[in-house]
């Protein structure tokens, strides 16, 4: 898949400071993900490909199987995943009880960096920069990093009712331009 993106509150350099990785973790995961037809199946192949980084997850997608699918060459079991998977570095907060989480987590060293996919409405993609809020605000979020399509009325054009209302990159950079978050959150949109 192609991306766009916008760093706001951080740049490339600073991306680079939290772990040399990070922007190729990310960037290869986004290039290897294959076009698929739902927004379910899309969320399963960030699973597994992340998962195979070391990224830790909330919750599992709806519709995973036990085994990743031969396209992603991903060995990998969902026993095995879970098996080590580390749920609280997906914490939004440690201290309101809010019970928000992140999709995805991963420390690099001190630096807790978060993943959240939105494929889901807009409201959500703000009840995510809010996470991304709080948990800069406990001084726990070195990054927030959001994915949403770029255009899903393009790229879901065979399900035009199923993205009504669906957070998109334009209405996300709008929307944090006008809230004037003051945390470093790495928006990437996926593109066909």
């Amino acid at each position: 898949m192609k991306y766009k993106q916008l760093f706001y509150n951080c740049s490339p350099g600073y991306i680079n400071s939290i772990s040399p990785d990070l922007s190729n973790e990310v960037i290869d995961t986004i290039l290897k993900l294959p076009k698929r037809p739902t927004q379910s199946e899309i969320n399963c192949d960030l699973f597994w490909l992340l998962g195979a980084m070391d990224w830790y997850y909330d919750a599992t997608p709806h519709g995973l199987t036990d085994n990743s699918p031969d396209e992603l060459g991903i060995s990998l079991t969902k026993g095995e995943l879970s098996g080590r998977n580390k749920r609280v570095l997906c914490e939004t907060s440690t201290t309101l009880g809010a019970g928000w989480h992140a999709d995805y987590a991963k420390e690099y060293g001190d630096k807790l960096v978060q993943i959240e996919a939105q494929f889901g409405t807009i409201e959500s993609m703000f009840k995510d920069f809010c996470g991304f809020k709080i948990a800069c605000y406990e001084r726990r979020l070195a990054l927030g990093i959001e994915i949403v399509m770029s255009n899903p009325g393009k790229y879901f054009a065979h399900r035009k009712n199923a993205i009504s209302g669906m957070a998109y990159f334009d209405i996300a950079q709008k929307a944090l331009m006008a809230i004037g978050l003051n945390c470093p959150i790495w928006l990437i949109g996926i593109e066909e």
